[in-house]
C-alpha cells in the first residue's frame, strides 16, 4: 500500500512540476502557480472528445485547457473549440492584475507559438481558425423602464420618460450592444458575424443572412431598402434610430413583412 502512494504521489509531482515549467517557458517567469500540466489533459481530450467538440473548463484558471485543445487540435487536425469561465480574480501583479488577463495572455501566446511552429510546413488544405474572442458578464447596454420605482406625478413621470427615449446606456461600445442583440436572437456567440456598409452607413451581417442588424442612430431609407434587398431572415434596428418617427417605423414593419422579413427595434 506505501509503494502504490508513493507512487502516485511520485507521479502527481511529476505532472505538476511540468504545468509549472510550461508556463514558465510560455511567460518567462513564474505568473501562476499549480498550473495544470498540458499533456495531461490532451490524453484525457484524446479519450473524451470527439475531433468537433466544445470543451467547457467552468473554472479555467491559467488556461490550460485551451492550450490542450489547440494543442490536440495541432496534432491531429481536430476542430475542437473551448469554452473558458474564470473570475477576475485579483492577483496582486501590475503585469496582470487579474488571473483572467493571466488566461488571456497565455491563450494568445500559444496561438502564436502554433503559427511559428507551422512556419516551414507544407501549407494545409485548410488554414486552422485559432481565434478566440473574450466577453465579460455585465449588465444590460439598454435601459429598461422600472414601472415599480417609476415617478407618481405628471411632471416626474414625463421627465423619466425623456430620460428614457434614448433607451441606450451611454458610453457602450458597439460590438458590446451587437452581441447583446445576438444573444437576445438565440444565436450563439460563435456566430459569423460580417460588417457591410450601405452608403455612410455600417450593417452586420449575422449567421449567413440569418439576421442583419443596424446600430446608427439615425438610420436613413437608403439603408432599410439596402437591407431589405439583402432578403436576410430577421433585421434589427435601435428604436432611437428612428427619431420618434413612429410613421416611419410603421411603414418599415409592413414593408419588411410583405418581404417575408421579421422586423424589431431594441
Amino acid at each position: 500500500m506505501f509503494g502504490n502512494d508513493a507512487l502516485r504521489l511520485h507521479f502527481q509531482t511529476g505532472l505538476n512540476s511540468e504545468g509549472t515549467r510550461n508556463i514558465q517557458e510560455l511567460f518567462e517567469s513564474t505568473v501562476f502557480n499549480y498550473s495544470k500540466p498540458p499533456s495531461l489533459l490532451r490524453e484525457l481530450l484524446q479519450q473524451v472528445a470527439n475531433a468537433d467538440d466544445i470543451v467547457l473548463d467552468f473554472f479555467a484558471g491559467s488556461g490550460t485547457t485551451a492550450q490542450a485543445v489547440l494543442e490536440l487540435n495541432a496534432q491531429d487536425g481536430g476542430n475542437r473549440k473551448f469554452i473558458l469561465v474564470q473570475l477576475p480574480e485579483p492577483t496582486q501583479r501590475k503585469d496582470f492584475a487579474t488571473i483572467a488577463e493571466i488566461t488571456k495572455e497565455r491563450v494568445r501566446r500559444v496561438i502564436k507559438k502554433l503559427y511559428e511552429a507551422d512556419n516551414g510546413k507544407l501549407p494545409a488544405e485548410n488554414t486552422p481558425d485559432r481565434g478566440f474572442k473574450v466577453f465579460k458578464l455585465s449588465g444590460s447596454n439598454f435601459k429598461v423602464w422600472d414601472s415599480a420605482n417609476a415617478p407618481k406625478d405628471a411632471t416626474g413621470l414625463a421627465e423619466q420618460l425623456k430620460l428614457i427615449a434614448n433607451n441606450v446606456e451611454e458610453g457602450r461600445p458597439e460590438d458590446a450592444l451587437l452581441y447583446e442583440l445576438v444573444l437576445r436572437s438565440n444565436l450563439p456567440l460563435t456566430s459569423k458575424v460580417e460588417a457591410g456598409r450601405i452608403g455612410a452607413q455600417t450593417f452586420y451581417d449575422v449567421a449567413d443572412g440569418t439576421l442583419a442588424i443596424c446600430l446608427e442612430r439615425k438610420i436613413t431609407q437608403e439603408t432599410l431598402r439596402g437591407i431589405m434587398a439583402r432578403k436576410p431572415k430577421g433585421v434589427i434596428c435601435l428604436d432611437i434610430a428612428f427619431a420618434g418617427n413612429d410613421q416611419l417605423k410603421t411603414n418599415t414593419v409592413l414593408e419588411m413583412k410583405s418581404h417575408g422579413i421579421e422586423f424589431h427595434t431594441a
